[in-house]
């Protein structure tokens, strides 16, 4: 019995990892509900446009050129994340501005497959 009840948590923790990790949006509620687009427009639409004309500029060419090739320039593309860094932590506090809390369980931040550690630690002041 001991054998097939790990071999089933075997089997559903490698589903989870190999389909990714739901995106941080999933994690931020409002009345028991998850974060509306409509709401998340409304910050990326306060935020991103004030990150200045050099964000702007970088964010064009990266759409033009594609991740790939943005990223062989090293030094653009850590200036362009380092922008994004500021964004990710201005959308976070316009989510709570907006009533929105993030939620989001202990085996999503420990999951090893992106920044989801980060991303709890950064959002912990927003949980409540």
């Amino acid at each position: 019995m001991k054998n097939i009840v790990f071999i089933i948590c075997f089997l559903l923790s490698g589903c989870y990892l190999a389909n990714g990790s739901p995106h941080p949006n999933n994690y931020w509620i409002k009345n028991g509900k998850k974060m509306s687009i409509e709401d998340d427009n409304r910050c990326s639409s306060k935020v991103y446009p004030n990150l200045g004309e050099r964000y702007i500029s970088l964010s064009k060419k990266q759409d033009k050129l594609g991740w790939t090739e943005f990223y062989k320039n090293q030094t653009e593309y850590k200036e362009f994340y380092s922008y994004l860094e500021i964004a990710s932590k201005l959308m976070s506090k316009c989510y709570y501005d907006l009533g929105y809390r993030f939620k989001a369980p202990l085996y999503w931040c420990l999951a090893q497959d992106g920044d989801n550690t980060r991303v709890c630690m950064e959002n912990m002041k927003y949980r409540n």
